[in-house]
């Protein structure tokens, strides 16, 4: 996942390496106005880009990720089976010296995260813009994201010495990747500004989210991995025995969905082949995944730089 950070530094890069060539096309067009007309940004032909920025997943359905028993991947999974009951609980003795085999571990519902987010997360973006005439156009662009989440909660234990310390931590940590395929009409505000020019685009959304991992972890006060158990089920309904050949199977969690999604945003006119359009994106979709036995309509945006080839790029080649 990419870190605000390194989004900024990237994102000055960009900016650096471009800034030479938008003084040129200003020069350009101060010199001579008809250097190059505006019906080049709306004449009917193909632009092309590419470009890349952060992404925030709606909270819904990062419920998903908060280990209840009501949602399809829960902890029961764990702590209904003697096996992972046993591992946890020879992991939480060795942690926590105050606690021993014989004590009681499980989880209560109340304790469990019901305002989770998702962490910030990185995209890729990937489309077309066919120029139909007067500055509109038909939009195709294939948007991916990978979203993590992080929950944390209190075990529960009983202790037969009747004295209690402090609870065992267990952190749930999940990994989705998300595919958004959008299809838009959008217009172009060419005749604001010869250098910045704002578009704006509509259309519907098809998208397909995975979950790639759902884990529940327990960390030393280092924060170093002792025990790492997927809440993810390879056997399918099987129950998990330790020593037997047992056989898995790619079980998928997620599918496809639908939405409707905008973007807004500036064209910053480099010359007559390549812009740069910094772009607010943003969808309410229904992501495949069920909370609570639900599934939810949720809100997702993000943020993007895209640098776009014009169609008279590709005729001058």
């Amino acid at each position: 996942m990419m870190s605000i950070k390194r989004c900024a530094i990237v994102f000055c890069v960009l900016f650096a390496m471009f800034l030479p060539l938008c003084v040129v096309a200003q020069r350009e067009q101060v010199g001579d106005a008809v250097t190059f007309h505006d019906t080049t940004w709306y004449d009917r032909g193909f632009d092309v880009y590419i470009g890349g920025g952060m992404f925030w997943g709606g909270k819904k359905t990062a419920l998903f990720y908060n280990g209840s028993s009501y949602n399809q991947c829960g902890l029961d999974y764990l702590f209904d089976n003697e096996y992972r009951l046993r591992e946890i609980q020879e992991v939480v003795t060795r942690l926590y010296p105050h606690i021993s085999m014989n004590d009681q571990i499980g989880y209560d519902e109340r304790d469990l995260n019901m305002d989770p987010h998702y962490n910030l997360g990185s995209c890729v973006t990937l489309g077309a813009r066919y120029k139909i005439r007067n500055n509109w156009g038909i939009s195709l662009s294939y948007t991916f994201s990978r979203l993590t989440v992080t929950n944390k909660l209190l075990l529960t234990y009983t202790s037969v010495s009747g004295n209690q310390y402090r609870s065992p931590e267990l952190t749930l940590m999940g990994r989705e990747d998300r595919s958004m395929i959008d299809l838009s009409m959008s217009y172009l505000f060419s005749g604001v500004h010869r250098i910045v020019k704002p578009f704006i685009e509509v259309g519907a959304q098809f998208n397909y989210a995975k979950v790639k991992k759902f884990d529940a972890v327990l960390l030393d006060d280092r924060n170093n991995p002792q025990l790492t158990l997927t809440l993810l089920d390879p056997y399918n309904g099987a129950n998990y025995v330790p020593g037997v050949d047992m056989q898995t199977y790619d079980v998928i969690y997620g599918g496809p969905g639908f939405g409707a999604s905008f973007s807004a945003g500036l064209k910053f006119v480099i010359n007559k082949y390549v812009s740069l359009d910094p772009t607010f994106y943003g969808c309410m979709s229904r992501i495949n995944l069920e909370v609570y036995g639900s599934k939810y309509m949720t809100f997702n945006y993000g943020v993007a730089l895209r640098v776009v080839m014009n169609d008279f790029f590709f005729q001058n080649r």
